[in-house]
């Protein structure tokens, strides 16, 4: 079968990049030639070592003006598409594959319930949805019950994986810390509201005012943009908590040494720069940050997965996330670490709910981990065991699956 996959371009570290690059690489492996249309790929068409074929965009970033000449000049068997499809800038896809008849598989990110109606005009056109949590197949399941699947997304087991303690103290002296006792990491993209940054810093605040030694033997580490266009401004709410980088230190990046890659660095390095979620770093160097952490903690509003808190939890990082969407499965089934309250629920502009998290219980949550170390060790052991469930070649099974049985669905 030849199979168009719609995503972001493998080489990226956007979730949907993590994603892209060992589906994509297990199904062209499985006997199918995959054709990879990445969403940042401005380039000619290459093939690459494994036989994937690589495409890239026109002029229009969401391949509107594209998208129908590569599925008859490739003469596509299959779409699937694994981005945000209830933009208005994704609605022209169904009629695309209606007009040329070529069924699809999407991939369905949903942060909120129940399922929007903006997701559900789309929805109904494709010929399998796939949820990557328990949480999206709820709100699936309500509205699309004949045609929804789960498929977590995962994690490389031989990478992410706990490391030795002179490799975390020199990745903690790298980044000038090695004089914290207690180091608290979180993941998150600074795009919109959704991850709720200010619960976070709140909270992290409330833990510096209760424990007086936390400012001098403690930080928060994040990995961010915090100038990020579509985001808040991280450094001015950092200001605005009375904080600075001793409490509260964003990240840097530098070329490593053979400048073959980018490697993490702490804020102000003179011969770094201010992370962007462009100039992102590798697995290698994400299983350092996830490894030095006490704990990985998430404020989000809401999560169709989280693949930082699995990435941590395969490393051995206990985590904290909000009690809403996918928090009750990835913290809550494992007791890989612990959850904490929703304060409130709103309505958002896609006719959908959203909770967020009370930064008082998210410091609840630091205060029980900080101070129990024994539950910290059993939070981590818990964590790695859980995050075996996930490791690509059980998930990539799913999808072959899926792909395979297509031509026999109604």
């Amino acid at each position: 079968m030849r199979i168009l996959w719609f995503s972001n371009t493998i080489s990226g570290r956007y979730g949907y990049s993590v994603v892209t690059s060992p589906v994509t690489e297990a199904l062209q492996k499985a006997g199918h030639q995959m054709i990879v249309f990445g969403m940042q790929s401005i380039h000619p068409p290459f093939k690459d070592e494994i036989g994937r074929v690589h495409v890239g965009l026109r002029y229009d970033a969401f391949g509107s003006d594209i998208l129908g000449n590569l599925l008859k000049a490739y003469k596509i068997d299959l779409l699937i598409t694994v981005f945000d499809v209830w933009l208005d800038q994704a609605q022209y896809i169904p009629p695309t594959c209606q007009k040329l008849q070529i069924p699809f598989v999407s991939h369905i990110t949903a942060n909120s319930y129940p399922l929007s109606p903006f997701l559900a005009r789309f929805c109904q056109f494709a010929k399998m949805l796939v949820a990557p949590s328990k949480f999206v197949e709820k709100c699936l399941y309500e509205v699309f019950p004949q045609k929804t699947i789960r498929i977590p997304h995962g994690v490389d087991l031989n990478i992410y994986k706990p490391l030795s303690e002179e490799e975390k103290q020199e990745f903690k002296e790298r980044l000038r810390i090695e004089d914290k006792e207690f180091i608290m990491v979180s993941v998150m993209r600074n795009k919109g509201l959704q991850k709720n940054f200010p619960a976070l810093f709140h909270a992290w605040k409330l833990m510096l005012e209760t424990y007086e030694e936390l400012r001098k033997d403690g930080i928060l580490l994040i990995l961010s943009d915090p100038l990020e266009g579509e985001g808040i401004r991280l450094d001015l709410l950092r200001n605005l908590a009375g904080l600075d980088s001793n409490n509260i230190m964003f990240i840097w990046g530098k070329p490593n040494k053979d400048l073959s890659t980018l490697e993490m660095t702490y804020e102000n390095d003179p011969e770094g720069f201010m992370h962007n979620a462009n100039y992102c770093f590798g697995p290698e160097e994400m299983c350092k940050l996830y490894n030095i952490a006490d704990v990985h903690v998430i404020s989000s509003a809401g999560e169709s997965f989280n693949l930082p808190s699995l990435e941590a939890m395969a490393c051995g990082t206990p985590i904290i996330m909000p009690d809403n969407t996918t928090g009750p499965e990835l913290v809550g089934e494992g007791k890989t670490g612990l959850l904490a309250k929703c304060k409130f629920e709103t309505t958002t502009p896609l006719i959908s709910d959203i909770r967020y998290v009370c930064p008082k219980s998210l410091a609840e949550c630091m205060e029980k981990l900080y101070l129990n170390k024994k539950l910290r060790e059993k939070c981590a052991n818990n964590a790695r065991k859980f995050a075996k469930n996930y490791s690509w070649e059980k998930i990539n099974k799913l999808w072959i699956n899926l792909v395979n049985a297509v031509p026999y669905l109604g």
